[in-house]
């Protein structure tokens, strides 16, 4: 396929094709058949996705077969054993243009079975450092949102490997898109740098290659998740570019909201404050009511300069009580609030003591008129706020549940850090947030913030980390997210994908413009340059900033309500 440059150059890229091919490797097969194992096991995984999602596919044995392919996209699943000539031709393959999706230990041996190494997985741009012990209990999979091959997936998004005798592996690469971590989401120091979703594109002339460090027999859990993941994977190696909403406004690639839990310790609040005066921010507090009260004269001036929320009427958990119970403390929680301050209706947000609520919290608090809540880190399956549907209550309206995504003090100080290796940690989870273009939110408890602890001796490390990347991250009040995750309702894209150029429509509801839209369009090729073009002339044009080799982010200032039509194509530079 010849690109004409803008000196008038040819260069070439590969063609994009909907073949898949599946290669049940005879090497493969006789291997595991001499372990006792069963190559079809990991082949059946393959087949079931192909026609379940009705992909056009066609299932080769022999490698000679592929001579007879221009382009598409081979699967090579788990093909431990390779002989020369299969990794003549399947190199040949990619050399000409076509794809390679491969997963776990491919072509490590040769097609006796002997030990070959890692060389041919790094030859196709995957560098494999060795194998995770099962005891590192990492079988979690963790996808990064809006990535080339997990663009559908939301960011932080989980997905839960069943554990085998095919060990998950430690792989580095050009783009990750995904990796393994820990139960809670942590991911080890020295695996920070690894991914277990590695996707490449080295050379104009050549294929796309994306890498699955795991085996196929992991997916039995969460097949759904796994499918997806395949779907998404498979639409960037056919040079299909994609179109989606961007999780944040403006343009950001992720968002961070600190917030204290204000309850013992509670004059701890005003050095809190300070710090966040100091980088300009305007932190969340969340207020166990009948201590609060009890301080007006630190309470008073965080109302003034910060938002402010509930922590309930007191530090017990909401969890299993009776609703007439739970109501009853909520409404108490604000009446002793408003015994201090002028103006507690307008505050609207939640957090439950301990992290503790249930169903009939969620189903009381927009009755009482509160518009979101802070929870735990099991809240979300992803790490992105979400709506909350509740009967009787209008969409515009709905509780957003924000998922606490950041080791807070509590979890920090049980792994016995000092105050350099909790800023560390502060620092790392807050990379992994951006990283993954997740939500990140940090929650301090006051008791814990006094002036010689160890978390006030971490925090300004940590907060001038924060400020060097701050072009990147949108810093947020927990109300401000929770309030642009329900105005996301309002924006509607309707794409069509026409060959390598995109169309699509934009509908916005309501009677307001809509502020901050951002779309993510994925390239068909490596650094090329994106171009949008309005259907009219007087339509608004959106800024076009590139996020890496493979994304373009459009930044729409103002949307007026009604329908917008766009053209995206793409060009050498």
């Amino acid at each position: 396929m010849p690109v004409f440059g803008i000196d008038g150059s040819t260069r070439y890229v590969a063609q994009s094709s909907d073949r898949v091919i599946l290669y049940a490797s005879s090497s493969s097969k006789t291997y595991f058949a001499g372990l006792g194992g069963n190559y079809e096991v990991l082949l059946a995984p393959w087949r079931n996705y192909l026609q379940s999602r009705k992909v056009d596919f066609r299932e080769i044995q022999n490698a000679s077969q592929l001579r007879k392919e221009q382009s598409g996209v081979l699967i090579l699943p788990s093909a431990v054993a390779l002989g020369d000539d299969e990794r003549v031709e399947i190199l040949a393959f990619r050399a000409k243009g076509g794809a390679i999706l491969c997963s776990w230990a491919t072509g490590t041996r040769d097609g006796n079975g002997g030990w070959r190494g890692w060389q041919f997985l790094q030859n196709l741009g995957a560098r494999v450092i060795g194998e995770i012990p099962a005891a590192a209990s990492v079988n979690n999979l963790i996808l990064t949102g809006e990535s080339p091959v997990s663009h559908r997936q939301g960011a932080g998004q989980r997905i839960t490997l069943t554990n085998t005798s095919e060990a998950l592996l430690r792989a580095t690469g050009e783009a990750v898109a995904g990796r393994f971590m820990n139960p809670s989401r942590v991911i080890d120091e020295e695996r920070r740098r690894e991914g277990a979703v590695i996707f490449t594109e080295t050379r104009e002339s050549y294929g796309r290659v994306a890498y699955f460090a795991f085996a196929e027999s992991g997916w039995e859990a969460q097949t759904l998740g796994a499918h997806d993941l395949i779907s998404d994977t498979l639409q960037w190696l056919r040079r299909e570019p994609a179109i989606l909403q961007g999780a944040w406004p403006n343009g950001k690639r992720a968002a961070q909201v600190i917030a204290m839990d204000t309850e013992e310790g509670f004059a701890n609040a005003a050095a809190f404050a300070s710090l966040m005066k100091s980088i300009d921010y305007r932190s969340t507090f969340y207020v166990t009511t009948s201590i609060g009260k009890l301080f007006p004269q630190v309470l008073t001036p965080l109302a003034r300069d910060f938002e402010l929320g509930y922590l309930g009427d007191t530090y017990a958990s909401f969890k299993g009580q009776a609703p007439a119970v739970q109501e009853q403390r909520l409404r108490a929680m604000q009446s002793e609030l408003s015994s201090v301050l002028l103006e507690p209706k307008g505050i609207t947000g939640f957090r439950a003591p301990s992290e503790g609520y249930d169903s009939a919290t969620e189903a009381l608090l927009p009755k009482i008129g509160i518009r979101y809540h802070a929870a735990g880190p099991q809240s979300s399956s992803a790490r992105l706020p979400l709506l909350v549907k509740t009967e009787g209550v209008k969409s515009t309206d709905s509780l957003v549940v924000l998922p606490r995504t950041q080791r807070n003090d509590i979890n920090l100080y049980q792994e016995k850090l000092s105050a350099e290796q909790t800023t560390k940690a502060l620092i790392d989870d807050f990379d992994l947030a951006l990283d993954t273009g997740s939500l990140g939110l940090l929650s301090v408890h006051s008791r814990n913030f006094s002036t010689d602890s160890v978390m006030a001796a971490a925090m300004p490390g940590f907060l001038a980390h924060l400020k060097e990347r701050r072009a990147l991250v949108w810093l947020a009040s927990a109300g401000q997210v929770a309030d642009w995750w329900r105005e996301r309702e309002r924006f509607k894209l309707t794409p069509r994908i026409i060959g390598k150029r995109i169309e699509f429509d934009i509908t916005i509801t309501g009677q307001q413009p809509f502020n901050g839209a951002t779309v993510i369009v994925t390239t068909p090729q490596r650094g090329v340059q994106t171009t949008v073009v309005g259907a009219t002339v007087t339509v608004v044009k959106p800024t076009v900033s590139k996020i890496d080799d493979y994304r373009a982010a459009l930044v729409f200032e103002s949307l007026a309500p009604g329908n917008h039509s766009y053209s995206v194509t793409f060009s050498p530079k």
